[in-house]
């Protein structure tokens, strides 16, 4: 009867050993699976996994109406308040501009005609191992309007289509924790007296933005949006 028992006990310990390590090697390859990405290759890879999608601010301008905030329509209303902004980041196989290459499609109020920003993004790593975006507007604005509906309307664009905003104006790229940040260099990016300032913030589930146009001599804002506040626009698809 002993002997028995003794048998049943060493039985129980062995079998809660192997489940235990099977516990931790679980662990350590689920850690091993989401290792994070350290050298400006790898985060350059990520950007352009994470970039690609469908994003809006619904949920932040219901918080603004909720708050009594003002909410900047079309229509005029609610002037130099919250934007309601639709993004939308398309991935193009275009070698021809670039290596990295993301199509930018932005209107507001749900209105797709109503375009707020459209722009080719290229990203690159440079000389100092840094990542650097690049805006390109396009030269005709109403050509491409829609192109988020059908990608392959971009397949045949060229580079004569686009005209980049000079090398000042790029955005780079540093990551905190699980969050790339973009921003422009101070006040480089400066025509005449006015100073354009745009600025991102990326993870795997949202991008915010917030931009502004101060005068270079005095830093009196000229135009922003919500003083600037970020504009965060949360993954839809």
């Amino acid at each position: 009867m002993i002997k028995k028992l003794t048998y049943i006990i060493l039985l129980v310990a062995v079998t809660i050993s192997c489940k235990t390590e099977k516990k931790a090697e679980a662990s350590v390859k689920a850690e091993e699976d989401v290792e994070e990405a350290t050298t400006p290759e790898e985060q350059l890879a990520e950007i352009m996994e994470f970039w690609p999608g469908k994003f809006n601010n619904d949920k932040q301008i219901a918080t603004a109406k909720e708050a009594g905030e003002d909410v900047w329509m079309l229509d005029g209303t609610g002037k130099d308040g919250w934007l309601q902004v639709e993004s939308h980041y398309i991935k193009l196989n275009n070698p021809a501009i670039g290596e990295n290459v993301l199509y930018v499609e932005e209107y507001r109020d749900h209105q797709p005609d109503s375009i707020y920003r459209q722009r080719i993004y290229t990203l690159s790593i440079d000389s100092t191992q840094t990542i650097r975006v690049k805006m390109w507007p396009f030269k005709d604005k109403k050509k491409y309007v829609g192109a988020w509906r059908n990608p392959e309307m971009l397949d045949s664009l060229t580079v004569e289509e686009i005209s980049a905003y000079p090398d000042k104006c790029d955005l780079i790229v540093e990551k905190q924790g699980n969050v790339y940040n973009m921003n422009m260099n101070g006040k480089d990016c400066a025509f005449g007296n006015s100073v354009f300032n745009y600025q991102i913030k990326l993870t795997e589930d949202m991008f915010a933005y917030r931009d502004k146009i101060t005068e270079l001599d005095t830093g009196d804002v000229i135009s922003t949006a919500a003083n600037y506040a970020y504009h965060n626009l949360d993954r839809i698809e």
